[in-house]
């Protein structure tokens, strides 16, 4: 027989019904406050029987305590294995002190990694002088890490676009009013899309910001001189330790070329043997090298010798000519914050002028012949000067990537 859905809900209900009336009526004695009482400590009592039956039926446990004594049991009931996999075996501090991890080396041409911006050449020993020195520009697809106090003293300026390079105790004016210094901004939390360069000493010393070898997961690459006409740097890769029983390997150097264009180094080195120069003497002009001091050398194009610069023919008018030359040179008056410091801050400059007397943008020219520089007109009118008395030679000092450089310019003499 098949009774209706209604009459099953109906007899669920009913049941439910009673035993609910039935469970008020049990507990109707327990309204008496003895009857409660007693109740209770009924409860109470087989409680504790039952607990000291279970007394010693079981394993025996030292403490249930947080104690050191119970660390790794605790540390076992808090991450239980559910799949089943081994635990990882411990490895004795000292083994792992002792373990050398082997960095796979980056083996892409340096022209991948890096590009060469500024050179000096220190030609004292060849090249390889205390005072030779690159500024190399990180490639984006290089990923660099720079270290902390580059990140620091590069950090963003606010919300916007990237600081300026100027020293922090410094505030640039325009047209003589002194801007507002700003404030430090907060450490970037990436370096991603921004332009990354590192200054590459041959003789790094102990400041950590005078280098000899490149930074993050290049620091096996080093700088180990400059060519004489500073238009390129060799390079060489620290190679790996030896294995037991091999012989140690040679390092090679690795010329890089100076360019502005995005020309392979292979082109690069072609173009020399094209202008009937040596591929491998990094382009040195001897007769410039072997010139003598505050002497002009005849040459039709500029050439660099350490921090000398010997103006070639090409140069000529706009060297004589300082109002031509500073229509392609946009400059600012530059003021410390912190010392009587003044000089002339190169906002703009066109990339010919820069290559060719080795200048870049957010220099700061400081003296002229040992004449400070505090304004573009007082500039201009004593290089005029000097130039109408036969002066020639013509040393600079410059702050540049936070250092003070020496640069002397040598103009031909008529």
């Amino acid at each position: 027989m098949k009774l209706p859905i209604p009459t099953l809900l109906y007899l669920c209900a009913a049941g439910l019904f009673g035993y609910a009336g039935w469970t008020v009526y049990k507990m109707l004695p327990l309204l008496d406050n003895k009857t409660n009482q007693d109740a209770t400590s009924k409860g109470q009592k087989d409680g504790l029987d039952r607990l000291g039956k279970g007394k010693g039926q079981g394993p025996v446990t030292v403490d249930w305590q947080y104690t050191d004594r119970t660390a790794g049991w605790w540390a076992q009931f808090k991450a239980p294995n559910y799949i089943g996999k081994l635990p990882e075996v411990p490895v004795d501090p000292k083994e792992q002190e002792n373990k050398v991890t082997e960095r796979p080396l980056d083996v892409r041409p340096l022209e991948q990694i890096i590009e060469l911006v500024s050179l000096t050449y220190d030609g004292s020993t060849l090249g390889k002088g205390g005072n030779s020195h690159v500024i190399v520009r990180y490639k984006p697809e290089a990923n660099v890490q720079p270290p902390e106090w580059y990140m620091r003293e590069n950090a963003l300026d606010g919300a916007g676009g990237p600081a300026t390079a100027l020293p922090r105790d410094v505030a640039a004016t325009r047209g003589g009013r002194p801007n507002q210094p700003r404030p430090n901004a907060p450490m970037p939390t990436s370096m991603v899309g921004r332009e990354i360069q590192q200054m590459v000493w041959i003789d790094g010393g102990d400041d950590v910001r005078r280098t000899a070898t490149l930074w993050g997961e290049f620091d096996n690459i080093k700088l180990v001189r400059v060519a004489p006409d500073a238009q390129s740097a060799f390079f060489v890769r620290t190679p790996p330790p030896p294995k037991e029983g091999e012989p140690a390997v040679e390092p090679k150097e690795e010329e890089l070329i100076k360019t502005n264009a995005a020309i392979s180094q292979d082109l690069l080195r072609e173009l020399r043997v094209l202008q009937g120069r040596s591929p491998t003497e990094g382009g040195q002009r001897r007769d410039v090298a072997a010139g003598a001091q505050n002497t002009w050398i005849e040459s039709e194009s500029t050439t660099q010798v350490g921090n000398r610069w010997n103006i070639g023919r090409q140069d000529e008018k706009r060297f004589r000519d300082p109002d031509e030359l500073l229509t392609q040179i946009h400059v600012d008056t530059y003021v410390s914050n912190h010392s009587d410091t003044r000089g002339l801050v190169v906002r703009g400059i066109d990339p010919q002028i820069a290559s060719n007397f080795g200048i870049a943008q957010q220099d700061v020219l400081l003296e002229i012949n040992s004449r400070k520089v505090q304004t573009q007109a007082q500039a201009m009118q004593f290089v005029k000067g000097e130039y109408n008395k036969g002066v020639r030679t013509y040393v600079t000092q410059w702050l540049s990537n936070g250092q003070i450089v020496e640069r002397i310019y040598q103009a031909p003499d008529k």
